[in-house]
């Protein structure tokens, strides 16, 4: 485990002053974003399955067994290393609240964004014992239909897929002291 409070003051600017740190409940691996995934990567990882047992027994050209391995891998991380991803980022990553932004950091990188912005949402879990605090921005937007519109970091955020797909977004994710870290945002804003 490591020390939210000292890796969130190593990264304090002149002036600035800590109002809370914290990081991610690494128990906390499933989200609703996986009511796609889970199914799809096994329907993925089962359709490639066939392929290379079709394309090793037929004798196909070798590309294909090469080709279908490559997407194998794909599966096998869309299906458990994805998990081990996100597994490691909770355990590394320390997030922080100042007077002046909310960032997250592991000790050499950090992303940041200032606590005043307005597209701040919001999520508690069943029984409020974990909260996630997501900044939303609007540039590289995709239709998701019915009006809506997400780019791929907020599709794939949270999932162990994020970073894939361009810079993650900045959001904390399964908090479990998610009234302190509230109301430190609010003193913040």
């Amino acid at each position: 485990m490591i020390d939210p409070r000292a890796l969130a003051t190593a990264e304090l600017r002149s002036g600035e002053t800590l109002l809370w740190s914290g990081q991610s409940d690494p128990r906390v691996l499933f989200t609703g974003r996986d009511a796609f995934l889970v199914p799809f990567s096994v329907l993925w990882c089962g359709f490639i399955a066939f392929w290379l047992t079709q394309a090793i027994s037929s004798g196909a050209p070798w590309f294909f067994a090469v080709i279908g391995s490559l997407f194998a891998l794909m599966g096998l991380h869309l299906l458990i290393g994805r998990f081990v991803v996100k597994r490691r980022r909770k355990l590394t990553e320390a997030y922080a609240v100042t007077n002046r932004r909310a960032f997250i950091t592991n000790g050499q990188r950090t992303s940041e964004t200032s606590v005043g912005r307005d597209d701040r949402e919001t999520h508690w879990s069943k029984g409020r014992t974990h909260c996630s605090v997501e900044w939303r921005g609007t540039s590289g937007s995709s239709s998701l239909g019915f009006g809506r519109t997400a780019n791929a970091q907020q599709v794939y955020a949270n999932t162990g897929l994020d970073g894939f797909f361009g810079p993650r977004i900045v959001a904390f994710w399964d908090v479990p002291d998610g009234e302190a870290l509230m109301s430190a945002l609010e003193r913040a804003a």
